[in-house]
């Protein structure tokens, strides 16, 4: 990959053993493997991922969301939102689609949007 290439990607990567304290906003593709209290706003249509040693209390807002890690508040996804096996999430969700694996837990109150 080019140099220019490689500056024109958009993209966050909050990395293992950060904390973050606040409203974060951001924009690409991004993913979580740290602490985050506070909210969370993706402002484009890209994708969040959130690892497995990742644990976000407060809210999130995004588009498409992929939980590995824990997740404790609401989440409102305007696509959808996949909680794989290791994932734990507990709160209010809203999603268009919602996916569950086996194996994950969750505590949850919900609804689907239109």
């Amino acid at each position: 990959m080019k140099e220019s290439e490689f500056k024109s990607l958009n993209f966050t990567m909050l990395g293992k053993g950060s904390e973050y304290e606040g409203d974060l906003r951001l924009s690409g593709d991004t993913v979580v493997n740290c602490k985050i209290l506070g909210t969370l706003t993706i402002l484009d249509g890209s994708k969040l991922t959130i690892e497995r040693e990742a644990m976000i209390e407060g809210s999130i807002y995004c588009k498409d969301v992929e939980i590995f890690g824990e997740v404790s508040g609401s989440i409102s996804a305007a696509g959808s939102m996949v909680v794989r096996s290791s994932g734990k999430v507990s709160g209010n969700i809203e999603a268009k689609n919602l996916s569950v694996y086996p194996g994950a837990l969750l505590n949850i109150e919900g609804r689907a949007q239109e």
